[in-house]
């Protein structure tokens, strides 16, 4: 097949209880050359366990308002969630994550085409694409009629891109439905219907320190609180929508790829309080940016189950208020264990 050159823009596209130990590391093995012949659905189940403590100064001389303004502020954070994905069990011949772009690209047209292929098949249609000018605007039009037609519903978004961007693949590049003939390696684990799925997020943050007042014209004392603890709070999309990984059976050391790592964020209790006056608010709470970094980072390519702790700086400010401006300085402890390992495919 030729290699794709051009790929469009559809790609901007309870069970387990929780444990403080993760399953130790299984060693990965390659598949017999028969298992083409014997491939079967595949699911595995992604868990993860992150414990955040940090610490952070400021401090900031506007020449505007002369005079010293600082904080110190702390934030424990843990993060425990799980969901599982699902695979065919057919070995692919490409990384669905390649870490090289055009090929990765590459590789998810393919996918897209083939999937189309499939699903229509599998309700007894006919696999026909739109070929003249007219199908192909009157294919766009019953699209955009039935995304119109989803009313602002994200999981009726999700399927439809998902199908309708699949044959759109497959209308643009028609060579990708044709069969490999060389061996595959990879299994591609995606979302699924109905996937399970659990999670907790419990957080604590404390800053305090002096400020800038504009209305009293003068520096103040002020404190600001963060709090929360969420449990399997509901999302526009169940969790396992927002993964997608791929199991690399010839790789021993580092066998799994992952897409992204999508972090669940919890509502929780904001407080300031200031000049004797305290707000309270119920809204989002964050994750320290650099840390969700390194987290996706870290398990990009990575062994399929394990641990690691690390010390990364923090030069934002911890309560993730951009309008914060001055010199912050401080540190986030991160320890994350992780796994991603097969479970009996009968455990829906």
């Amino acid at each position: 097949m030729k290699p794709i050159a051009f790929v469009p823009a559809l790609f901007a596209l309870s069970f387990s209880v929780f444990a403080e130990t993760v399953p130790a590391e299984a060693t990965e093995s390659a598949r017999p050359p028969d298992a083409a012949k014997t491939e079967k659905p595949i699911l595995r189940e992604f868990r993860m366990i992150v414990n955040v403590d940090a610490e952070q100064d400021w401090y900031k001389n506007d020449p505007e308002y002369p005079g010293d303004q600082y904080s110190k502020g702390w934030t424990k954070q843990r993060y425990e969630f799980a969901t599982r994905l699902r695979s065919t069990g057919k070995l692919q011949v490409r990384n669905l994550l390649h870490p090289n772009l055009e090929e990765r690209l590459e590789a998810k047209v393919i996918h897209l085409a083939r999937q189309a292929k499939s699903r229509l098949e599998a309700q007894g249609k006919p696999f026909k694409l739109p070929e003249t000018p007219e199908e192909r605007a009157a294919f766009m039009r019953e699209f955009n009629e039935r995304l119109i037609g989803c009313a602002g519903n994200e999981a009726c978004r999700y399927e439809l891109n998902m199908h309708y961007g699949a044959i759109l693949a497959a209308m643009d590049y028609p060579g990708a439905l044709e069969e490999d003939t060389v061996p595959g390696q990879f299994l591609y684990f995606e979302p699924y219907s109905g996937c399970p799925e659990a999670s907790r997020v419990t957080l604590e943050t404390r800053i305090e320190g002096v400020r800038y007042n504009k209305t009293s014209d003068k520096f103040v004392p002020f404190v600001e609180t963060h709090q929360a603890d969420t449990k399997n709070r509901e999302e526009n999309l169940p969790y396992c929508a927002h993964m997608l990984a791929v199991i690399d059976t010839l790789d021993e050391e580092k066998p799994m790829w992952q897409e992204t790592i999508f972090i669940p964020q919890p509502f929780g209790v904001t407080e300031y309080t200031e000049s004797g006056h305290t707000s309270r608010s119920e809204e989002p709470q964050s994750m320290p940016t650099a840390v969700l970094d390194w987290m996706t980072e870290r398990l990009r390519h990575a062994k399929s189950s394990g641990s690691d702790t690390v010390e990364i700086p923090l030069p934002l400010p911890l309560n993730a208020n951009s309008t914060w401006l001055g010199r912050f300085k401080g540190v986030a402890k991160v320890t994350m264990k992780w796994s991603f390992e097969e479970v009996e495919a009968t455990a829906q």
